[in-house]
């Protein structure tokens, strides 16, 4: 198939469309050769129509469907470059990609990089050594066969990436083979050689033969550097051979090799893994003796030791210390203290934690309430006993399992609540009553309604507008009107997302035409809320009503597709914009990164 044939025939549009359905049955099956292939014809029509390429590439991407994204397709375009030796159209759609924040993955900028080192090789300069090493990660073999062959004598830096990258693959046993064979025909190594083979080792867990090439290689007059110990007691610690792992810390001292934070790091946490918190304390004070400073890691390690063996009291001095010294604990932090003292029954405690937490700005994760569900079932008998608990915990709780779409867990919470005499306040019920909506459980949701106005709680915008968009999904629009007019009864103002909702009800009702200001509106609302198929849906059906998009519409589009990172739809858009008469200004350029005019 010849795509300017069709082109000509049926059109450019028509010619994509067919090109683009094809990529997406190539893609598909895995026929990648196949479809790699079609960029080589919209290279060719590219060329010989003087076409947009991006213009092109978008309406190639937009006619498969999704199955290809934008970036993809740029990727293969740059393969499709190099394959065809057009390394320069290549590097300006690299450098075109990264100016609009495009990443295009490895493989595709590691494939132009081997026909530039081809190119190199068949039309000059002549590659020399260090363009050898630099291609050693992508072809190590056959690169040092090459090189033997040309009469290039590779560098230590040659051989160190050839080792590291056989290790990586998992060939530690030819890395090893190889490095021995450097050494008996007295070719170069260094540290870096033997490094690659040990962390090689260490990895397999092979301890034992990675302690040999470290005895090795002092037996060849090489110092190991720290590298080399930290990998080691790494290891070892692992391992759970902390002996091992100390005396290898002191030898590195008493061979004036100063270990590094991740070396001490790594004994900190074998200790604490054991149990050993008094070594793990003078550790912990060895670090800072030898003059670096503590950060989260060294010791979020400590404290989650503490908590682990149930002493709360050096771990709540330990988190006290980091706030004071600004080291910013996070949820990691708090969640080691959270689940301690749950797991050992201190429920009250574990919320008091909870609140500091908060106070400090750091927002609970689902973990966090995992781990205060645990203890909340003796949160009844703990109350009898006097622990003293507010609303503000459950709504933290109520909360997070809403997020997570547990709004059956978040009524059991909800119900414990009230059990133990806590009233719930709007913010708590709005919560609830929109986790339910988003279920479409408009019943329960409005049987908590009514329960919160039979308690004299009063509604507050988030309320009325969980409510609202429950009833406009379900396709209930008279209530949803009269709960709309009940917002400003009330003396509130509509949010946006209330009249997203209800332009968005309306529109699906028959017979409503809405004009392109409640359209430009509706899309508007739906791209802000990252509901791009809602927008897309009503943007097609916008053009079927006659109403023709504006600078508003197109300009919510761009934007909101672009924030998903589906730059393909955005720039065909853009173009669309563009052929329809419809000028850019300066807020749509700057979502595309493109210069005004």
């Amino acid at each position: 198939m010849v795509l300017s044939e069709v082109a000509r025939k049926y059109g450019c549009l028509h010619a994509m469309e067919c090109f683009g359905m094809l990529l997406a049955v190539f893609s598909s099956a895995g026929t990648l050769r196949e479809a790699q292939r079609l960029y080589g014809r919209i290279i060719r029509f590219h060329r010989n129509a003087d076409a947009n390429l991006l213009g092109l590439l978008a309406a190639l991407v937009n006619a498969t469907g999704g199955t290809v994204s934008f970036p993809q397709a740029l990727a293969s375009m740059i393969k499709a470059f190099a394959e065809r030796t057009m390394l320069h159209d290549g590097v300006n759609l690299f450098r075109f990609a990264k100016s609009i924040g495009l990443e295009i993955d490895a493989p595709a900028c590691n494939f132009l990089l081997k026909w530039l080192f081809c190119e190199m090789k068949s039309s000059g300069p002549s590659p020399n050594v260090y363009t050898y090493n630099i291609m050693m990660g992508f072809q190590a073999k056959d690169i040092l066969i090459e090189m033997e062959s040309k009469g290039v004598s590779p560098s230590v830096v040659t051989y160190s990436a050839y080792l590291r990258g056989l290790c990586q693959a998992g060939e530690v046993e030819s890395a090893w083979v190889f490095l021995r064979d450097l050494i008996h025909r007295r070719l170069p190594y260094n540290t870096y050689c033997f490094n690659a083979v040990i962390h090689g080792f260490c990895r397999q867990g092979e301890l034992r033969r990675a302690q040999d090439a470290l005895h090795i290689m002092k037996e060849l007059k090489l110092v190991p550097d720290a590298y080399s110990y930290s990998i080691l007691i790494d290891a070892h610690c692992k391992n759970g051979d902390l002996l091992k792992g100390i005396s290898l810390l002191d030898e590195m001292e008493s061979g004036g090799i100063k270990p590094s934070l991740v070396s001490y790091s790594s004994l900190l946490f074998g200790l604490c893994k054991i149990g050993q918190m008094d070594s793990a304390q003078e550790m912990f004070e060895r670090i800072r003796n030898c003059g670096y400073t503590h950060d989260s890691i060294s010791y979020g390690i400590l404290l989650d030791g503490y908590c682990r063996t149930g002493d709360f009291d050096k771990a709540h001095n330990l988190l006290t210390e980091m706030i004071r010294k600004n080291r910013n604990p996070d949820v990691f932090h708090y969640n080691s203290m959270i689940s301690g003292y749950c797991k050992s029954g201190f429920l009250r405690e574990s919320l008091e934690v909870l609140q500091i937490m908060t106070l400090e700005g750091v927002t609970p994760n689902s973990v966090t309430c995992l781990f205060l569900r645990m203890g909340f079932r003796f949160l009844n008998e703990h109350h009898a006993f006097g622990v003293v608990s507010n609303s503000f915990i459950y709504g933290v709780l109520i909360n997070g399992l809403c997020k997570e779409s547990k709004t059956d867990k978040a009524w059991e919470v909800f119900k414990s609540m009230e059990t133990v005499g806590l009233v719930a306040d709007a913010v708590i019920y709005s919560t609830l009553i929109d986790g339910f909506a988003k279920e479409s459980n408009i019943k329960e949701a409005f049987s908590l309604f009514g329960r919160m106005l039979k308690h004299g709680i009063l509604p507050n915008i988030i309320t009325y507008t969980s409510l609202i968009n429950g009833l406009c999904n379900n396709g209930r629009m008279v209530q949803a009107f009269c709960m709309f007019k009940e917002i400003t009864r009330h003396g509130l103002k509509p949010d946006e997302a209330a009249f997203t909702s209800m332009i968005s009800g309306f529109c699906r009702k028959n017979g409503l035409l809405p004009d392109v200001v409640t359209y430009s509106c509706l899309i508007d609302g739906f791209c802000k809320s990252h509901q791009m198929d809602k927008a897309k849906i009503l943007a097609d059906d916008m053009r079927k009503m006659g109403a023709a998009p504006n600078l508003k519409t197109y300009t919510s589009l761009i934007s909101g597709y672009c924030n998903q990172g589906e730059w393909a739809v955005a720039i065909n858009l853009y173009e669309k914009m563009k052929n329809e008469g419809i000028l850019p200004d300066s807020v749509t350029c700057s979502i595309l990164g493109l210069d005004v005019g």
